[in-house]
């Protein structure tokens, strides 16, 4: 759209930096955890896969060791050790009413990992999560706690770092309290993406070359922008006209001093004509409604077409409580007489701040499409209900969905793959929030395998992924949060084990640990337990590489030991690995 176009009067200085409220909090209480200038690979609340992201990730130039220091005073109040997740993590309570987090560690610094250790041993597990004394581990600012790794689902050596209020247990915003990051680079708005709300309501673009485009309730539109890094126009639009209830939801992206990553906006704002009609802050949530996520965004535009939109407007179901000066829902109503001049105002936690501004003229002589015929089975959001068809049950939660949801289904035959019929349950595009029970009727099932039964599930490229499920009296029966195709199958595979450095009667006396790499292609891998000489010695695991390790600790001495290592799946297949060595 050009500025001749549509001549907004914006009463602000587009060049400024508005820098966020930060009156709730203490912004001189908090040291950086790290002792290197913060470079950032991700945002508090970026948009992640099902969830907020939930701190800082700070990076530590590809490498591990890195000191990691408490940035406040206070006690250790919860030690994580996870093969998965959030790997080693270290919880500091502060006695401002605050927790600190440190994640993705490589080790604890002693005595913590000495106490960790013998838990482990204790418990003969590698898994721990504990929560010592106040008195155990207490900390002063600055002292070095641990030290920065690549543990857990980390994607890459770095620091995530977090800031929760204690009594609530919300992560809040580190960049709201002071921590130092260079910033004076404004977000990016990429795109706008326009919504009919319903059958009724439709709008019309008009492009700089002529053509034009309906905007419907089944067609929303998508936009692309165009601008000089703080101000943006959308890209080749000449006019809008529209007529009802309309939403919109936007593209965009942040960047800072020194990182080339995608981050993540601090305040979206949507305007008409100078009024908010909607506002989300990344300021806090909580893990429980973090998977509200998937009603903020356009989940279909993510699953489709990997973009992420997100919405301002809220859909039936949405509690994330991340908005406010929200004015009915977010929608905008246009009559034959109304014009509308939207702005949307994208702002980071340092105050730099980007615009994009367009018009929209109300026209009561634009005609939506005629509806189609509605298909499938309407379910709504705030009711339990129970779809079934032959061979297939869905027991499906009240609130399941974020709004009213026709659902869809078929059947396929099976075949050598399967032992019942492929079921496809609508489509993977709607997001599912509370775990649907599914039961498929197995009759082909042999009972030899009925302890081994799964629901496979295979995705648009054809890949398949196996669930652990229940049989019963004919049926398989597991927890989904994905719609799609669902199968009956049957894992009967055993765990892989490979020996890395180690075969029978090899000495080990040059060595310092034990290596192998384990994985199960089907259920997973549920377990693992090794044995030296009959006693349950600790081996870690890291399931992005495979490597489960055990490193020597003084635990058997000279001479010659026996080792048997179990590793086991999750619907109960398992492998054993047995040999002698000497040391």
């Amino acid at each position: 759209m050009t500025r001749a176009a549509t001549i907004v009067l914006i009463v602000i200085l587009v060049g400024a930096t508005i820098p966020p409220d930060r009156d709730d909090y203490p912004t001189d209480y908090f040291r950086s955890p790290i002792g290197i200038p913060i470079i950032l690979s991700g945002t508090f609340a970026e948009l992640r896969s099902n969830h907020f992201h939930s701190g800082l990730d700070i990076k530590t130039n590809a490498k591990q060791g890195y000191r990691v220091y408490a940035a406040a005073g206070g006690y250790v109040s919860r030690i994580l050790v996870s093969p998965t997740g959030n790997g080693n993590a270290l919880y500091i309570r502060h006695p401002n009413g605050y927790t600190t987090v440190y994640v993705h560690l490589r080790n604890f610094a002693e005595p913590i990992q000495d106490y960790v250790r013998r838990r482990q041993y204790r418990a003969k597990r590698f898994p721990v999560d504990l929560y010592p004394d106040a008195q155990a581990f207490p900390v002063e600012k600055g002292e070095v706690i641990a030290f920065s790794g690549n543990s857990g689902g980390s994607g890459g050596p770095h620091l995530h770092f977090e800031i929760r209020d204690s009594g609530s247990e919300w992560p809040l915003n580190p960049l709201l309290f002071g921590i130092e990051v260079k910033d004076n680079q404004a977000p990016q708005i990429r795109k706008v993406k326009i919504y009919a709300m319903d059958d009724e309501s439709t709008a019309s673009i008009v492009f700089s070359n002529g053509r034009t485009q309906k905007v419907t309730r089944t067609n929303p539109v998508l936009l692309k922008t165009e601008g000089n890094g703080r101000s943006y126009d959308l890209a080749g639009v000449r006019s809008i006209s529209a007529k009802g209830r309309i939403g919109f939801g936007i593209e965009t992206r942040d960047t800072h001093n020194g990182s080339r990553s995608r981050l993540g906006p601090y305040r979206i704002s949507l305007l008409a004509d100078d009024v908010p009609v909607f506002e989300y802050l990344a300021e806090k949530f909580s893990f429980s409604n973090s998977r509200y996520i998937n009603a903020h965004i356009d989940y279909a535009e993510r699953e489709q077409h990997r973009r992420w939109v997100q919405r301002s407007f809220l859909l039936p179901g949405n509690e994330l409580p991340s908005y406010r000066n929200v004015v009915n829902e977010g929608i905008v109503e246009f009559g034959s007489d109304t014009r509308h001049v939207m702005r949307y105002e994208v702002v980071d936690a340092a105050g730099n701040q980007t615009t994009l501004s367009f018009a929209i003229e109300g026209d009561a002589g634009l005609v939506p499409p005629p509806a189609t015929e509605p298909t499938g089975e309407l379910i709504s959001f705030g009711q339990s209900a129970s779809f079934t068809r032959s061979g297939f049950k869905a027991e499906i939660p009240a609130e399941a969905f974020y709004e009213d949801t026709r659902l869809t289904y078929a059947t396929k035959p099976g075949d050598d793959e399967t032992f019942s019929r492929r079921h496809v349950f609508h489509n993977p595009s709607t997001p599912v929030h509370k775990r649907i029970e599914l039961s498929i009727k197995a009759d082909d099932l042999p009972v030899g395998l009925r302890d081994k039964a799964v629901l496979a599930y295979e995705n648009d490229e054809g890949k398949v992924s196996f669930q652990p499920a229940r049989y019963h009296d004919g049926w398989v029966t597991g927890g989904i949060r994905t719609l799609g195709q669902y199968f009956v199958s049957a894992d009967t595979v055993d765990p892989k084990i490979r020996a890395i450095n180690i075969s029978d009667g090899r000495n080990m006396s040059r060595s310092y640990n034990f290596r192998f790499k384990i994985w199960d292609g089907e259920t997973g891998v549920a377990s693992y337990e090794g044995y030296v000489d009959g006693d349950w010695v600790l081996f870690e695991y890291d399931p992005k590489s495979k490597m489960l390790v055990h490193t020597f600790d003084g635990r058997f001495g000279r001479g010659s030991h026996s080792l048997r290592l179990t590793v086991t799946d999750n619907v109960g297949n398992s492998t054993t690995f047995e040999s002698r060595f000497t040391r």
